[in-house]
């Protein structure tokens, strides 16, 4: 009786834990056709098509960023940060090596039964609910972490080159087609 429910509970908990853990896709193949742009953007290629978008502007400044805008009714910003600033100190807080880290351990976390009150004011803090959808994507030395709430304005995919200490993070009002349609329009350069 006792090993049926010791059983059980592994059983239980090793279900939970994989339900809690992001999905993990290949990142889509690089698209880009012969007439469109290409942006570079620290070490990233953008192929970008003028039939997109209604208008492209670069910002320099402390954070360059830039806005592509699809009309008046929505526009997504790819911004090149600090991951300090752009996970607002998380590693530091999780007292982890670096931004990959301190996101694997973010994104692992919801669905957890057992979370410390500080995880759970983290999870707060990047919007990451129980319906939120969380995925991952890899491609070699590039890593995207997509955070999606449906509807939402502020949905955002961070994207880490290599071991860089910088971030490039991705915020628009898109959905997970969007996203994957995005990563295919990124490569390293």
């Amino acid at each position: 009786m006792i090993k049926q429910l010791l059983l059980l509970s592994l059983f239980a908990l090793s279900a939970c834990s994989l339900q809690a853990q992001p999905t993990v896709t290949a990142w889509p193949a690089f698209n880009c056709n012969s007439h469109a742009v290409t942006i570079t953007f620290v070490d990233l290629r953008i192929c970008t098509s003028a039939k997109t978008y209604s208008k492209v502007e670069v910002l320099a400044g402390a954070t360059p960023t830039i806005v592509f805008e699809q009309g008046e009714s929505r526009f997504d910003a790819l911004s090149y940060e600090s991951a300090d600033k752009a996970l607002s100190g998380l590693p530091a807080r999780l007292e982890v090596a670096n931004a990959r880290q301190a996101l694997d351990a973010l994104f692992s976390w919801r669905g957890s039964s057992n979370l410390s009150p500080k995880q759970q004011a983290l999870l707060q803090v990047f919007g990451i609910e129980a319906e939120t959808r969380l995925m991952q994507f890899n491609n070699g030395n590039m890593t995207a972490y997509m955070r999606l709430n449906e509807g939402a304005a502020d949905n955002t995919v961070f994207i880490i080159v290599g071991d860089s200490n910088n971030i490039y993070r991705l915020i628009g009002n898109f959905n997970e087609a969007d996203v994957q349609r995005w990563l295919s329009l990124i490569t390293a350069v």
